[in-house]
């Protein structure tokens, strides 16, 4: 008779803890029990006696699954900031409104500073802007990519 996969979880329960105190996996381990158990599952429905004891296989599968999803896991907080973590911004920081946007536009034409001051200041989308001003999207656009390419000249670094 073939056994049941809860006979096996069951029986293998106190291999997955071991396995887990051996990696040092404190954090989540009710999240590495799953995953394991995920892993016992796979071998239990692909294993093939013929190749070898089902202990071993089971084994190799659930330390396996776990390691891959260590590095996963590493990775992932690698790459992404918590907001606890962040840098505090300095004060000095450009803060834009309509105030001491004059020392940063005085060159800009006045289409340019629409841009500005509609799409930055006020977060309106370029489709608002365009409606507003009567123009197309592209219109906006270009009034943009210059005042882009003005600010980044202008504006010392």
């Amino acid at each position: 008779m073939k056994p049941t996969f809860e006979s096996v979880l069951d029986e293998y329960t106190p291999m997955i803890h071991h396995i887990i105190n051996t990696l040092n996996i404190y954090k989540d381990k009710e999240r590495y029990v799953h995953e394991a158990t995920i892993a016992l599952w796979e071998a239990f429905c692909l294993k093939d006696c013929s190749k070898g004891s089902f202990t071993s296989y089971a084994y190799s599968s659930m330390r396996g699954k776990l390691l891959n999803h260590l590095k996963k896991e590493v990775r992932w907080e690698d790459t992404h900031m918590f907001v606890d973590e962040l840098p505090e911004t300095s004060s000095d920081f450009f803060n834009p409104s309509v105030g001491n946007l004059e020392e940063y536009t005085c060159y800009l034409t006045e289409k340019q500073k629409k841009w500005v001051v509609e799409c930055i200041i006020k977060g309106k989308k370029l489709e608002e802007v365009a409606v507003q001003e009567g123009v197309t999207v592209s219109a906006v656009k270009s009034w943009r990519a210059e005042a882009l390419k003005k600010l980044r000249r202008e504006i010392p670094k």
